[in-house]
């Protein structure tokens, strides 16, 4: 992990910031401990000072979608127009949102709940579940057959598509399905979280909404949300700014997502006794397709012993330690 490099500069007068984007699977909290006990190996001042020198401000999503096109360029396919974001340990957003602002311009929010709201507020790997789900023989597709009698070896191409495109009306009810999960977890931790339709509306810029009926002189006089298959239609016909699925198993969307960026709210829910069925049963699912256990891979929240052996280990911490975890950016030892 890039987390694991990172060393304190003991000599440096200066306010150490670090950004995270996007933020997932604690990863704040796992360099906060890691540099808090560096901190106490190599310096003989309290962790209060530590504390008062460094700021971790991490992001519920990226500022852009972008893809690679080659090793010298990148297609910049949008801009969000929001941002989600915390700092911890917390103090004050007035001054990590004036940084952010000079840097990468006026788009960030800042959510009340810490930690624990930005966990529930990166909607990508919950969206790419959905996605793969749906899509799996579009990412996998099959080799060339074994040669039958005589006849001559048959190219099988690898297919381009239109992830939005392919987010048709029932994977996008799944997708509707699956933030349902993740907001009523952050309800149980009464903590207000961005929803599935927000997401695509700031960050694809299409609308929440759309006419249903008009008067006489033609002028909209009553409208309805539209639904998230809906507004990845209009991203795909309308905007241009659709994304090109990914056409490779190994995709990020399965083996960074699935681990890194489900887990946590699998593991919330349990603790809150609000089940995340269908996250888990997601991560079920595509354990069986890769002949691996997902669920336990996850080597942050090995770290912050959250994950043992073989299962989760959801009682590590209780609900409060969760709760002071959400704004200190640790997790206190006992």
């Amino acid at each position: 992990f890039a987390f694991d490099i990172i060393e304190w500069i003991k000599e440096s007068k200066q306010m150490m910031r670090i950004i995270i984007s996007s933020h997932a699977s604690l990863g704040a909290v796992y360099l906060m401990q890691l540099l808090r006990s560096q901190w106490l190996s190599e310096t003989s001042t309290s962790l209060s000072e530590l504390d008062d020198s460094i700021r971790i401000t991490c992001w519920g999503t990226t500022a852009i979608t972008a893809r690679k096109t080659n090793g010298n360029s990148v297609n910049v396919l949008t801009i969000r127009k929001a941002v989600d974001y915390v700092t911890v340990p917390f103090k004050s957003e007035e001054d990590t949102n004036d940084v952010l602002e000079t840097l990468f311009g006026k788009r960030f929010k800042y959510r009340d709940g810490g930690l624990l709201a930005i966990s529930l507020s990166n909607l990508n790997p919950q969206n790419h579940l959905g996605i793969v789900l749906g899509n799996m023989s579009r990412m996998d597709p099959p080799p060339p057959p074994p040669p039958l009698n005589d006849m001559p070896v048959v190219d099988t191409p690898v297919e381009p598509w239109y992830q939005g495109k392919c987010i048709t009306p029932k994977v996008g009810r799944l997708m509707e399905a699956l933030d349902l999960e993740r907001i009523n977890i952050a309800k149980e931790l009464e903590i207000d979280v961005r929803t599935v339709y927000e997401h695509f509306a700031w960050s694809f810029h299409v609308p929440l909404e759309t006419p249903t009926d008009k008067n006489d002189q033609d002028v909209e006089t009553s409208m309805r949300p539209l639904t998230v298959s809906e507004m990845n239609q209009q991203m795909h016909y309308y905007k241009n700014n659709d994304v090109l699925g990914p056409t490779d198993p190994e995709s990020r969307y399965v083996m960074e997502d699935v681990p890194y960026g489900l887990v946590l709210t699998v593991i919330l829910g349990r603790l809150l006794n609000c089940p995340a069925r269908l996250h888990e049963s997601g991560i079920t699912i595509l354990s069986a397709m890769y002949g691996r256990d997902f669920l336990v891979e996850n080597e942050l929240l090995q770290g912050l012993a959250l994950i043992g052996e073989d299962d989760l280990n959801v009682n590590a911490y209780s609900l409060q330690e969760w709760k002071e975890m959400a704004c200190l950016g640790y997790f206190r030892e006992r």
